[in-house]
């Protein structure tokens, strides 16, 4: 009797899409998915159509649904031209399967190039090359970094649908969203020669003018110098009152479609106008390191950026005064291990751009025009510079042949056990025998450091924020089939969606998972330009952490890494039924 039992028993499964359910089974087409709506850190965030930064999507679970095929787009046609990104096959079987979908598409050299997994250095234009896993769970993360777009009624619109043993399903109601800054850059208190600026969640470069001068510059960071003003102009009218207007540049990697710019922008601020001192003769002495925060000559403060550095005086140990200088941070309190070399500057500060040094006169002619005009920016210096000791020198500022990666941070240490120590020396000018000018550091940043004139900051990031409360971790539930929040111990069911928040000069992210806790054992990795990533993991406990990239540093990108965060994967969940 038993036997007989069991034999007219069935599997029924509770909670998965992968597997045909008996809806699936049924007659009729399948339904649309429903529901599909965008989030940055939570699917069960309320609806908003305005994002500052590149949202991940959800929807509503599809019963018998092996897998679902999605798109973003420019238009709600969703044609060909328009297609942002897509995961649907382009051969015989699209809509049948659930498999791998090779995608590649070229992206914008902004920077952020040397992607060793996507991009290929050199390449004109580089390609981002990638496959798209099948996604088997009702959301998605889009890698990409989206410009700021709006439209009318939105820029940009997606859609879904599901993969059936019955085949495709019809799209969904195609959810239109716009891409907008959130907040504008406010000044904020500075020293001498800069201005500074409260950083943009989103923004992957600032735009400073000058109206006064006609003058345009980019920075990655949250501080301008105003070189111009102060370079080969003895007079203090040029730098007494200089006004200035700021904006938020979004820069986009990985995109392609028409119509979708490669570069965006958020307003100007308002005109603001900076005061500074007038100039004051006598021994330099260093100053404070600025960027979103300040700190003293002697602290080592922990900078999540490359700080501007400050000085004050003209004159070098022999008492000779100069209005040029160049600044050198290093590894060691002798400043022999030099890691960043500044550009010429006039200014008692010095912050770092992504557009240029100044274009440094070559000739009497050219020093008479900048006598009463403004250099320009460019991407050398244009006149040829040495140190003190003869050794040719090219500033971290120039822009190489080929362009490519412009190396203007530097990355993070244990502030508590090291720090970066930097100096100032100043730059005369020699002519040679054809009347062309050279510039030549007066002293070596080593006698400089060795004889005292030496300050130190440090440099670390912030980590990621991966929690408030619990987990930013999304996934199936093995009791439900919603995709939901998983709580503070994320448990789920298949591939679990992971977000963070965004770390200031991060332009491209690293997620890595390991079994274990400590010591960590990295069992996979995946690098994303969003802030949302989708793990493919086994059933089991997992520990994944996240990290920012910054393209701009000197020698290594990374930045800190989060706190682990744990996440529980488990099978399907099944149940006996019988009559």
């Amino acid at each position: 009797m038993r036997a007989a039992r069991l034999a007219i028993l069935s599997l029924v499964l509770l909670v998965t899409p992968l597997v045909a359910s008996a809806s699936a089974m049924e007659t009729g087409s399948p339904a649309a998915p429903k529901g599909l709506h965008g989030f940055l850190l939570r699917p069960n965030e309320p609806v908003t159509h305005t994002f500052s930064r590149t949202p991940a999507f959800a929807w509503a679970p599809v019963r018998g649904a092996s897998c679902y095929e999605f798109e973003l787009a420019t238009s709600r046609m969703f044609d060909g031209s328009s297609v942002v990104w897509s995961n649907v096959s382009a051969d015989a079987q699209s809509g049948k399967h659930c498999r791998p979908v090779k995608v590649s598409f070229p992206a914008q050299d902004n920077g952020t190039a040397g992607d060793e997994d996507s991009q290929e250095a050199g390449s004109a234009p580089q390609m981002v090359r990638t496959t798209v896993a099948p996604i088997r769970i009702p959301a998605v993360s889009v890698n990409l970094v989206l410009p700021w777009f709006t439209g009318k009624p939105y820029a940009l619109y997606a859609h879904v649908r599901s993969v059936t043993t019955k085949g495709a399903s019809r799209w969904s109601r195609p959810f239109g969203f716009d891409m907008r800054w959130e907040e504008l850059p406010v000044p904020m208190p500075s020293r001498p020669g800069l201005v500074r600026w409260t950083p943009v969640e989103g923004a992957t470069a600032y735009d400073v003018w000058y109206p006064d001068i006609g003058k345009q510059l980019r920075t990655h960071t949250n501080v301008a110098d105003q070189r111009e003003f102060y370079a080969f102009h003895l007079d203090d009218g040029w730098w007494g009152t200089i006004k200035w207007r700021v904006r938020s540049v979004r820069q986009v990697v990985g995109s392609i479609p028409n119509g979708l710019p490669a570069v965006s922008y958020g307003p100007w601020s308002t005109e603001y106008a900076t005061t500074n001192p007038s100039w004051v003769s006598g021994k330099l002495t260093l100053g404070s390191a600025v960027s979103d925060r300040v700190s003293s000559p002697k602290t080592a403060g922990a900078h999540q950026l490359m700080p501007a550095l400050t000085f004050t005086g003209d004159q070098d140990f022999r008492g000779t005064a100069y209005r040029l200088f160049r600044l050198y941070a290093s590894t060691d309190r002798d400043c022999v291990n030099v890691v960043f070399r500044s550009s010429v500057v006039g200014g008692p500060a010095f912050a770092p751009r992504v557009s240029g040094p100044l274009a440094l006169p070559t000739n009497q002619d050219e020093l008479d025009a900048a006598l009463f005009g403004i250099l320009p920016s460019a991407k050398t210096e244009g006149a040829k510079t040495y140190m003190s000791d003869g050794t040719p020198l090219v500033s971290n500022e120039t822009i190489r042949e080929g362009g490519g990666l412009l190396r203007v941070d530097l990355p993070d240490l244990d502030v508590t056990t090291t720090r970066y120590f930097w100096t100032v020396v100043p730059v005369g000018i020699r002519v040679d025998e054809s009347g062309t000018f050279q510039y030549w550091d007066t002293e070596i940043p080593q006698d400089a450091c060795q004889a005292g004139r030496l300050a130190t900051f440090g440099k670390r990031s912030h980590a990621a924020i991966t929690t408030a409360g619990s987990p930013f971790v999304s996934g199936l539930t093995p009791q439900g089939r919603l995709l939901a929040q998983a709580g503070r111990r994320p448990v789920v069911y298949s591939t679990p969606l992971i977000a963070w928040r965004p770390v200031v000069g991060a332009t491209q992210y690293e997620v890595q998972w390991s079994r274990v806790k400590y010591p960590w054992r990295k069992r996979g990795s995946t690098r994303t330009f969003a802030t949302t990533s989708v793990l493919k993991l086994s059933p089991g406990l997992w520990y994944y952490r996240v990290r920012g990239l910054n393209a701009a540093q000197v020698g290594t990108a990374a930045m800190t890494w989060s706190a682990p965060v744990q996440v529980r994967v488990v099978r399907p969940t099944f149940t006996i039924s019988g009559g």
